[in-house]
């Protein structure tokens, strides 16, 4: 194909992919929140006094963490329904909610760490070290986008399984390398911007937490200092 054919398809196909991107994007955003919800519970867990939850909370946390997300993803696939039947009504399971829930166990573990660290640090009163959960959430988030073209393996049509539709419909295979490369831009126009801008929002919390901390030395030994003259 001439680099014009190639523009030309490129530009008529991408309502199509954007279409796929935006799936990819709504399995990513349902992952999170299923994996921020059952992540939270273990953190919770893990942080009870009582011994049998916080061992539970320990375990199942191993557990998220051990779990190859992969082959999770074949497991759910077939172990899912495509309908269930809840009273007289048959309710579809779509392939990209399964992709969400197998994505969603590797979500679980890194809430589990990293929320029961913000509650331990809130719990203290160190509100600002805690709040640093928000941008290693943002940036969990985005690996979890790039992590969900795994759902095409499956059936789910997200951008990478629509390209291979397109390269099908085209029927030149000197479109793959620049539909994949296309479909590369997406991830990465949607996923740089936000990393340099989460790195920008933790260093400057992070330099907070420095003043914070060494204001707060600062009165100690000023204290301490008076205590002893006195």
């Amino acid at each position: 194909m001439q680099p014009l054919e190639i523009l030309d398809a490129l530009w008529v196909w991408t309502p199509y992919l954007a279409g796929g991107f935006a799936l990819n994007i709504l399995i990513s955003l349902v992952a999170m929140l299923i994996g921020t919800v059952l992540g939270a519970g273990l953190a919770l867990m893990r942080l009870s006094e009582k011994s049998a939850p916080r061992r539970a909370g320990l375990t199942m946390t191993e557990v998220a963490r051990n779990v190859p997300t992969f082959v999770f993803l074949f497991y759910i696939a077939f172990l899912l329904p495509g309908e269930l039947r809840i009273g007289d009504a048959l309710v579809q399971v779509p392939g990209w909610l399964k992709a969400s829930v197998a994505l969603s166990i590797a979500v679980v573990g890194f809430v589990s760490d990293n929320f029961s660290i913000a509650v331990r640090e809130w719990r203290r009163g160190d509100h600002a070290a805690a709040m640093l959960f928000l941008p290693s959430w943002t940036a969990y988030l985005l690996i979890i986008v790039m992590a969900s073209s795994t759902a095409s393996v499956v059936g789910v049509g997200e951008i990478v399984s629509r390209c291979n539709t397109v390269i099908g419909a085209v029927g030149h295979n000197d479109l793959m390398l620049w539909i994949y490369l296309y479909a590369m831009a997406w991830f990465f126009l949607f996923c740089y911007p936000l990393t340099l801008l989460m790195r920008r929002v933790r260093g400057r919390m992070e330099a907070r937490i420095a003043a914070k901390r060494a204001a707060q030395n600062a009165n100690q030994n000023a204290n301490q200092n008076v205590s002893a003259a006195v």
